[in-house]
């Protein structure tokens, strides 16, 4: 309950943020001018939309979730309401838990937000017809901001919210970049070798979660789709959890 409830008091800061709000209302707008490009095929302008829409909510979720993710528990630090919560019966895994909650629930408002803009459009664009196989991108991309948030909460009980930003950042690119990580943990050089191999298997792979290219063009095709997909949901659930787990303990130990 204590969990649950510093969760919806976070959701309702954070919609309450501006900048957060300008991110959605600029996404949805670029969302709904998709269909603008008429200059094309039917065919070539359905998978330029499909595209841009999955583009679009990837990026503005990548920006809301780090922006919610890095100010979540340095903000009640330096506004000092951290000591008030703490000095009633909050164990600091609730506090942590809470304020994680609170910010997926505020990505999972802005991801559907714009899911649900995204479907509307292509269902009208593309002759009334609905495309289920499009939120499959839409719940990857979900899993794949839960993962970052995790590990922007991680971030958030030791750097400060700059460095925070730049972490998360930088490792969500590299973490996308993991097809080029693997193919060097074969390399001759031992040094790239070592190197490849420990970020490749320590960073949490981003790259799994952008099953764009077989959404947006149905001639490649997965050997098993929902096999993947499940696989991938699991990977975010557990990597997201130890993420959760190292946070509690460094906050725990933690002078605040």
């Amino acid at each position: 309950m204590v969990t649950m409830a510093i969760a919806k008091q976070t959701l309702e800061d954070m919609l309450r943020r501006k900048i957060l709000l300008i991110l959605l209302i600029v996404a949805v707008g670029m969302i709904a001018l998709g269909p603008s490009v008429g200059f094309l095929s039917p065919r070539e302008s359905s998978a330029v939309l499909r595209s841009l829409g999955l583009a679009v909510i990837l990026i503005a979720g990548l920006l809301i979730t780090i922006l919610a993710g890095i100010q979540v528990i340095p903000t009640e630090i330096e506004r000092r309401t951290i000591y008030t919560v703490l000095s009633k019966p909050v164990q600091r895994f609730e506090f942590v838990l809470g304020k994680f909650l609170g910010g997926l629930f505020t990505v999972f408002v802005m991801i559907t937000a714009m899911g649900i803009v995204f479907l509307g459009v292509l269902y009208f664009q593309e002759g009334h017809k609905f495309a289920p196989e499009m939120m499959k991108g839409v719940v990857m991309t979900f899993f794949q901001m839960m993962l970052l948030g995790a590990m922007a909460i991680f971030f958030s009980t030791f750097a400060t919210p700059v460095v925070n930003f730049f972490m998360s950042f930088s490792i969500f690119i590299v973490g996308n970049m993991s097809s080029v990580t693997e193919s060097l943990t074969s390399n001759k050089n031992p040094a790239t070798k070592v190197l490849a191999t420990f970020l490749h298997y320590l960073l949490p792979n981003f790259g799994n979660f952008n099953i764009q290219n077989k959404l947006i063009h149905p001639e490649v095709k997965l050997t098993n789709e929902n096999v993947f997909i499940t696989q991938n949901i699991v990977y975010s659930l557990i990597y997201s959890a130890v993420l959760l787990i190292l946070a509690i303990l460094v906050f725990d130990r933690r002078e605040v």
